[in-house]
């Protein structure tokens, strides 16, 4: 829609010329509110430090009064609240006259008419400014009643609000009442109203006089800005405002805008608008929801800082603040998400997930620190009920594989794939550091109660690991579940049967005992490599006459290995040094296990040392090759009827004979 400025006729074109003059000399006697400004904007709510953008004229006159500084407030109107302060403390001293001062007389002055005394004629531009002046005071104050005062003043400029400026104040009063009102609908109207009835003129005036050129100073940035800071840091991180995705398009137009930043500023408002754009786009989220969107890149970035911050000063109070912050923006992603079982959804999970995981195996360190009760309560509740619920999302997630992963926002089957991957090994590291933190408590109490007391604990978040896995077989979505899975699992089972050791230590009968070799031997199926663990459990089983126990279990798993038809395919598939060395192992597990190893194998301190290096390396490559062969090698036996199968399903039964 064109401006009357740039109609064809020539004296609309000798209006604009002098117009512009006009804008130009008022330009250079009133100092730019962006020479004073000493902070960027980035992220929602972060703040970085960085120089001056633009230096103050050295030649100009030492301003005196309010109005040329109200004229140019646009340039500020983005700050936060601390910054407008630290600027106003400042004009106030240097004019001579607070801002209060100037609403207070200006206010008395334009109302007089309205009080019954004899009416009094002035500029359109005295009212503006006191409007400007009732905003700024609001911007800083949060004082409903300084934004119904801006409005009425407005009110008496309603005749002229076909102006770009008119319209660009009109618009910003009527979307912080909007704010104000919690009224979603209204607001993305004044937001756009603020974007077609004045930027756009606005933009369109500066490309008529050359200001795209460089001849003129340029203006739109600071429109930009305010428009950014409105929506994203005012409207969805300060008020949380629902509703607002409809403004997603303005961010993809502004975009491709000049926000006014250099690369030695940091260009922080344009970081942020690229990445909620790019957040709007993104193939595996929530697509084209702004309010997810901005909840989304808030919460990583607390999360972030969080994290560094828990690294850098220990589990202080301004950390624990920073991470419940960081958690009530991930609640909101799951509230602003497309549905219950978005891609959204799966990567807030975890997100959430991620964070619990970091800071469990800083517990330890922390242990005095001021917010350790806070961060305690991780392993604890927090922890299982964030567990039981990421289960129960890939569980709902997981029919997806046979199709309607598209439903879900994904962009391709591959997409979901890795999405669910990442959900399903968020889930099982945060058992694994639970039932790590629980382990270093076990290993360091000899109180009976405590032992029993972490046990138990460290049982519960393992064995959940362990249960949900089970609960998959039979499902048909094999491949949902990633390769690391299994090894993962091996990792559960090995500390949940040293839990068991433990407590069976002060039991009364073989509950505890059946229970920690019914998962040493799971911990072998899932990982037959782990030749330590092995020989470590026939030694336990010797010294308690339980020899009989590897005879029945361990031998037949050792000549399973040898002939598992799983493994003789995945070695097929491998390259010839890697079968060569591969089947070489495989016979020196045969042989050990069954106590036959012959002066030429490798040792057991040589192969145990082997395999705790390739132990560690999956252990940090959950694309290790490895992990697919353990997977193939487990399930190949976990659908059978065997002695094994039935005692993960029933450990008592070592208490009566076969």
């Amino acid at each position: 829609m064109p401006t009357t400025a740039l109609r064809s006729t020539d004296a609309k074109r000798i209006i604009a010329f002098i117009f512009c003059c006009l804008l130009c000399l008022l330009m250079a006697a009133a100092p730019s509110w962006g020479a004073q400004k000493k902070k960027g904007h980035a992220a929602p709510a972060k703040k970085e430090h960085k120089a001056a953008a633009v230096a103050a004229p050295s030649a100009a006159p030492q301003v005196k009064e309010w109005g040329p500084y109200l004229d140019v407030a646009y340039e500020l109107t983005y700050w936060d609240k601390n910054e407008i302060k630290e600027w106003r403390e400042k004009r106030d001293q240097e004019i001579g006259e607070t801002l209060a001062s100037y609403i207070a007389t200006w206010n008395g002055k334009l109302m007089s008419g309205q009080k019954g005394e004899p009416p009094q004629l002035f500029r359109d531009r005295d009212y503006l400014r006191l409007a400007i002046a009732q905003t700024v005071d609001y911007l800083q104050s949060d004082a409903p009643e300084t934004l119904a005062a801006a409005a009425k003043t407005m009110e008496s400029l309603k005749g002229k609000a076909s102006m770009p400026e008119i319209a660009y104040w009109s618009g910003m009063v009527k979307a912080l009442q909007a704010l104000e009102r919690d009224d979603a609908d209204d607001f993305v109207t004044q937001v756009y109203g603020i974007w077609n009835g004045s930027i756009l003129y606005i933009e369109k005036n500066e490309i008529a006089t050359g200001a795209t050129s460089g001849s003129v100073p340029t203006n739109t940035p600071f429109y930009y800005r305010n428009l950014i800071s409105l929506v994203v840091n005012r409207a969805i991180i300060a008020r949380k405002l629902d509703g607002l995705n409809a403004l997603g398009p303005l961010f993809v137009m502004m975009n491709d805008r000049n926000l006014g930043e250099k690369d030695s500023d940091g260009k922080y408002t344009k970081t942020l608008v690229q990445r909620i754009v790019d957040g709007l786009n993104a193939p595996d989220s929530d697509r084209f929801r702004l309010n997810f969107t901005v909840a989304a890149i808030e919460s990583k970035r607390l999360q972030q800082v969080a994290s560094a911050k828990l690294d850098a000063e220990g589990m202080t109070e301004a950390v624990q603040k920073t991470y419940e912050r960081a958690r009530t923006y991930n609640d909101l992603c799951f509230k602003w998400a497309a549905g219950p079982r978005s891609s959204g959804v799966v990567m807030a999970a975890v997100d959430y997930l991620d964070m619990t995981s970091f800071a469990i195996p800083r517990l330890a360190d922390n242990e005095n620190a001021a917010a350790y009760k806070f961060f305690a309560t991780l392993p604890d509740q927090e922890g299982r009920s964030a567990l039981l619920k990421s289960m129960a999302i890939f569980n709902d997630i997981a029919p997806y594989s046979a199709g309607g992963w598209e439903r879900a926002g994904y962009q391709s089957r591959e997409l979901y794939l890795k999405s669910a991957h990442r959900l399903w090994r968020a889930i099982m590291e945060l058992a694994l550091w639970t039932g790590d933190y629980y382990l270093v408590k076990l290993n360091t109490t000899q109180d009976s109660q405590n032992i029993q007391s972490y046990a138990t604990s460290m049982q519960m978040a393992l064995n959940s690991y362990l249960n949900f896995l089970t609960a998959q077989q039979g499902r048909g979505f094999n491949d949902v579940i990633p390769d690391s899975a299994y090894f993962g699992a091996f990792e559960a089972s090995d500390k949940v049967s040293y839990a068991y050791r433990k407590v069976s230590e002060f039991s009364t009968d073989n509950g505890a005992y059946n229970l920690w070799f019914t998962h040493r031997l799971l911990s072998a199926e899932l990982f037959p490599l782990s030749l330590r663990e092995v020989r470590q459990t026939s030694a336990t089983l010797k010294k308690d006459g339980r020899y009989n126990l590897y005879l029945d279990y361990y031998l037949p798993l050792a000549s399973r290995i040898k002939q598992s038809p799983a493994i003789k395919k995945w070695v097929s598939a491998q390259r010839p040094e890697t079968a060569t060395a591969s089947l070489a192992y495989i016979t020196a597990i045969d042989k050990l296990f069954a106590g036959t190893a012959t002066a030429d194998a490798p040792s057991d301190t040589q192969l145990i040392v082997s395999f705790q290096s390739m132990r560690e390396e999956m252990q940090r490559n959950p694309d290790h090759p490895t992990h697919n062969l353990l997977k193939l090698f487990y399930l190949e036996e976990i659908q059978k009827s065997s002695n094994f199968t039935k005692l993960v399903k029933e450990p008592n039964r070592l208490d009566r004979p076969f």
